[in-house]
């Protein structure tokens, strides 16, 4: 039986080094010790629980001052996933260079959700330029309600960002620059892309969704699931 679990974690650390490097950790993916807010990483995670408990602080920033009729922890569901991206232990299969491919999928399903018309989110002010870029707190200046799906909603500045075609596809435009503008912590260098898995399924081995919306059988086909689960077949041959 020892033999057997020598055997799962040797064929865990090539399958660990085939994902990459994490962002977050500069290293492959590993257990994490706890993590509360990215829970389903608690597994094989690309991050630790400082990286989670930013996220949360993050993603509570992201809903504070929306009133008590709109905020509630559960609000968002797929924002906060991908709050977490930097948690997943895809995150270094999904990333060329600067870039990040999340599937048009997983878009879609986040733009469609209704409180982003009903409720808002609580968009940071930029400090003054004077103040450098020193690594504060996104929300240290400030904060003002932003309607996300209504174009007038956004500043001019952040619009002269965005490729001509997205004010004249408004607002199913929308979610691709709203996650640009919204970026998970740790995550702010790098640009987000669509990859179209609607159109071609095949393409959902090459783009970013969160754990919940894949299939069984993307789940069976990926590198973190096949390193549990060989994990839990050694340990229950143990026991």
């Amino acid at each position: 039986m020892r033999v057997s679990l020598l055997a799962c974690v040797a064929l865990l650390s090539p399958l660990a080094a085939a994902q990459g490097t994490c962002h977050l950790t500069s290293r492959t993916p590993k257990k994490a010790r706890y993590l509360k807010f990215c829970q389903d990483y608690n597994a094989v995670a690309c991050c630790i629980p400082g990286h989670d408990l930013e996220n949360q602080v993050q993603f509570e920033n992201l809903i504070d001052g929306l009133g008590p009729g709109c905020k509630n922890p559960m609000m968002y569901p797929e924002l906060r996933y991908f709050y977490c991206l930097g948690c997943d232990p895809d995150q270094p299969r999904v990333t060329n260079g600067s870039v990040i491919k999340i599937c048009k999928s997983f878009i879609t399903q986040l733009w469609a959700d209704p409180a982003y018309e009903d409720c808002g989110v609580m968009s940071p002010n930029p400090c003054p330029a004077n103040w450098g870029d020193d690594g504060m707190d996104p929300y240290t200046c400030g904060d003002d309600l932003l309607l996300p799906k209504t174009l007038d909603s956004w500043s001019d500045d952040i619009k002269a960002t965005w490729d001509a075609s997205v004010e004249a596809g408004w607002p199913a435009t929308g979610g691709l620059p709203f996650m640009n503008t919204f970026k998970p912590p740790g995550m702010e260098d790098f640009t987000f892309v669509e990859v179209d898995d609607v159109t071609d399924p095949d393409n959902a081995e090459d783009c970013w969704t969160a754990p919940a919306f894949k299939n069984s059988a993307a789940r069976l086909a990926s590198t973190t699931g096949l390193a549990v689960m060989l994990i839990g077949m050694a340990f229950s041959y143990l026991l």
